[in-house]
């Protein structure tokens, strides 16, 4: 126990310090656990698993980082608060049509999935669907983080349905799915360099989606649930 202890304080005393070598071992460490994390799974892979893959011992790698969970709680969160800020700007951002707004922030969605493959995908294929039933503080931010984009989301939708961007037969919840879902599903064969960068899939993405939900599109009959369009309910 004072061994760890004594670990844990030259850890601190280092990330404190931030000298650019500790900083860049750091660096490859969470590169390393995040490839593993898609090719293991986060629960079968071990520290001393991401230890060996960069030459180091336990007790160096608690040198650098505290368990696993904070490699991967790092990692996520910083690629998630990036997409969250870009979604507050475009809020902000009277110049643009909620149409505009919601093209751009689906495709930077599919880009920052590539820039920080396989670290978002690992959450999006063993994480999200645990997380609501987590206590801790970081799966509670989490919850609050995902429900305030969440409805930046849909703020987009149906700003775009009322500036008659898109047809208003359809639930902005099964929109929102269906457009988003898209992305999400990308974790099941999205490789990067393998054919398409991330921002080609989500051009294409966009073509079908928004091909079907132009409001010439519309039947011209109100879909079963269209009423509940004004009203979506929060999650």
């Amino acid at each position: 126990m004072t061994k760890v202890s004594n670990i844990s304080k030259r850890r601190r005393s280092a990330q404190a310090d931030g000298s650019a070598d500790y900083a860049a071992k750091r660096s490859e460490l969470l590169r390393i656990a995040a490839r593993l994390f898609k090719e293991q799974g986060f629960q079968s892979t071990k520290l001393a698993d991401i230890g060996r893959e960069a030459g180091l011992d336990r007790a160096t790698v608690y040198y650098y980082v505290g368990s696993k969970e904070e490699l991967f709680h790092e990692t996520v969160e910083g690629a998630f608060d990036a997409n969250m800020q870009m979604a507050g700007d475009l809020s902000a951002d009277h110049s643009l049509t909620s149409l505009e707004r919601l093209r751009a922030i689906f495709v930077q969605l599919m880009v920052s999935y590539e820039e920080n493959y396989p670290a978002t995908f690992v959450y999006i294929q063993e994480q999200m669907h645990q997380i609501g039933a987590e206590e801790t503080a970081w799966a509670q931010e989490m919850i609050a983080k995902t429900r305030k984009f969440d409805q930046m989301l849909l703020g987009f939708i149906r700003g775009a349905i009322e500036e008659q961007d898109l047809r208003g037969d359809i639930p902005v919840r099964i929109v929102e799915n269906a457009l988003f879902g898209m992305l999400n599903w990308t974790h099941r064969w999205f490789v990067p360099g393998g054919g398409m960068s991330g921002q080609q899939v989500a051009e294409a993405f966009w073509s079908i989606f928004i091909g079907g939900m132009k409001p010439e599109a519309a039947s011209g009959s109100a879909l079963p649930g269209s009423e509940r369009i004004a009203e979506a309910p929060s999650t």
